[in-house]
């Protein structure tokens, strides 16, 4: 059933680490998600540096609705529907907005390493982001 030629122990990779492609940004076109569209100077596409580049990772992974667009898979992107604007206890609240934010970032976001420095104030919030070269990234979102 299987071949007996491939070696399959060095084919198996560790879940807890992130893979090579996660540990680089790779290049990134700016976006502009005001005008929702890409930055075109003089006909050509402006690139991002890494910190731009990671801040648009997170704004894409938390305004892009999970399971709504067939081109990402279906663990990308956040739904707070189930939790804006219900009776639920506003610790309960802002623990899972932190939980699903947090856990989207570092696992689907490249080059972070951790999220932290929560703080949340009508309907407002922000957090900073420690990317793996040591940067941090501070993002603030609306909801």
């Amino acid at each position: 059933m299987f071949p007996t030629d491939y070696n399959f122990n060095n084919s198996i990779e560790s879940t807890s680490t992130k893979t090579n492609a996660q540990n680089s940004v790779g290049r990134n076109m700016r976006f502009d998600f005001k005008l929702k569209r890409f930055v075109i100077v003089d006909g050509v596409n402006v690139e991002t540096n890494q910190v731009d580049a990671i801040k648009q990772w997170i704004e894409l992974f938390i305004r892009t609705e999970l399971n709504k667009f067939r081109i990402y898979s279906d663990t990308f992107g956040l739904n707070l529907d189930k939790l804006v604007g219900y009776r639920l206890p506003r610790s309960f609240v802002v623990s899972e907005i932190k939980r699903r934010i947090t856990d989207g970032i570092l696992n689907k976001v490249p080059c972070t390493e951790s999220v932290s420095n929560w703080r949340f104030d009508k309907g407002t919030f922000s957090f900073t982001v420690k990317t793996t070269t040591g940067e941090e990234v501070k993002y603030e979102y609306e909801y």
